[in-house]
């Protein structure tokens, strides 16, 4: 068995010697979305306390390469490191901020400019805090009788409102709300940035900003005519709020399809990103296709070793 191991190992140590001299070294491309101290209860993944980011900030600074997404990625002396951020949650100008300036760590900030200037939550946050907040017997929109959580779960309730546009969606949150006694209001918390904080993000020095899309439609479920609608609103509303953005669009939920990759080089986008925790390289970059590591609320040993994971 350990003869067995260690052809094993060693098997992966060639393939890793292979990888770097053909493709260069690794680029780990981390995904986050919210930094703060709500983390919540089903979404906790999406969500990175603060302390937290902080020793993952310090174990970065000390053992990776820090680079921007733009930035030529041909010479690294060591495993490269990227940082992006989904959505534009304004607690990334808060909370996260603060530490990338403390560190001097770059970032990009992928934004749905849908919630710009509004109070409203994304869908998914608002309807942990309605699932979780109905008895354990509920009502759905367009069911005759109440129905367990046991048998409809919140990854049920997930699949009925994703499918929905963005004005069904709000109706379909209403409805919920009344049938189940549900008094639901926007937090603070989860807000997105407003214009003004957006505006303010761009022009710092250590902070760039991408596109996410407008409604975070699932573009691979998309028509090429809606995708390309979607994509060019995303393009327009963004350029209303900021002066400058890179050309790199983050895929929401990492879906796309044949089509979506069309319209990125009709547009002129530089890369698409994935969000298939897989680690990237200068062949990844070339190729306009770019993969993504969610990062979670894990540090220490847990950290280290979900990072081991990609370094290869």
């Amino acid at each position: 068995m350990n003869f067995l191991k260690r052809i094993k190992n060693w098997y992966y140590i060639i393939l890793k010697v292979k990888s770097r001299i053909l493709v260069g070294r690794p680029v780990l491309v981390l995904m986050y979305h919210r930094i703060n101290d709500e983390v919540g209860q089903k979404l906790a993944g999406l969500t990175v306390s603060v302390a937290t980011f902080e020793e993952q900030l310090q174990y970065f600074k000390k053992h990776f390469q820090i680079v921007r997404l733009e930035e030529d990625w041909t010479s690294l002396e060591k495993t490269g490191l990227v940082l992006t951020f989904d959505d534009g949650y304004a607690d990334n100008l808060w909370n996260a901020l603060p530490l990338l300036e403390k560190y001097g760590i770059p970032a990009t900030l992928f934004v749905t400019t849908i919630n710009s200037n509004t109070t409203d939550e994304f869908w998914w946050d608002r309807l942990v805090f309605d699932y979780y907040a109905a008895n354990d017997f509920f009502f759905i929109p367009g069911f005759e009788e109440k129905i367990s959580k046991k048998v409809y779960t919140y990854d049920s309730c997930v699949e009925i409102v994703s499918k929905l546009k963005n004005e069904d969606r709000n109706k379909w949150f209403l409805e919920f709300e009344l049938l189940n006694t549900i008094n639901y209001n926007s937090r603070e918390a989860y807000r997105s940035l407003t214009v003004a904080e957006l505006k303010l993000l761009s022009e710092h020095p250590l902070i760039s900003i991408g596109l996410h899309t407008h409604h975070h439609y699932a573009l691979g479920d998309l028509s090429f005519k809606e995708q390309k609608e979607e994509v060019l609103l995303s393009i327009h509303q963004l350029e209303k709020r900021v002066s400058n953005h890179i050309k790199y669009l983050a895929l929401p939920f990492g879906s796309y399809n044949k089509d979506t990759l069309v319209i990125a080089e009709e547009v002129g986008f530089k890369g698409v990103l994935l969000a298939n925790d897989y680690y990237s390289n200068k062949k990844n970059k070339a190729g306009k296709k770019i993969n993504r590591i969610i990062m979670p609320n894990i540090k220490d040993e847990a950290m280290i070793n979900r990072l081991k994971n990609f370094d290869c």
